[in-house]
């Protein structure tokens, strides 16, 4: 086996070696050393988790409302077209004073319902 000389404290393995300070123009002031004490940059998680929920709930009532908007429309897409059937379905059946099947299918519903009512 090798041996390591214990006899350099400066050669200990194992550390990563200092980070060394960004001085950088473009630093925004949230990370720049100066701008937070210690005790701040433990509020900032959770300010940050708050932020984040907050977004995703803003998310989530937007995807609700998106989704009610599409639900009303395809509401009114299935009411204008039962209507557009109705008023084809009305077009096509025959209007005048000589429709004779007309009236004795109505005159039949009335003679059966009639005979119901009597029972």
């Amino acid at each position: 086996m090798t041996e390591v000389a214990s006899s350099c404290p400066e050669m200990t393995a194992l550390a990563p070696p200092p980070a060394p300070l960004t001085t950088s123009r473009n630093a925004s002031p949230a990370r720049s050393p100066s701008s937070h004490s210690p005790t701040e940059g433990s509020e900032g998680l959770p300010d940050k988790s708050r932020r984040a929920q907050q977004q995703l709930e803003r998310s989530t009532e937007e995807r609700g409302r998106k989704m009610e908007v599409q639900k009303r429309k395809e509401q009114q897409r299935r009411a204008a077209a039962g209507e557009k059937r109705r008023q084809q379905q009305e077009a096509e059946k025959p209007h005048g004073e000589n429709d004779i099947t007309g009236s004795v299918s109505c005159a039949g519903y009335w003679k059966r319902y009639s005979m119901l009512a009597v029972l």
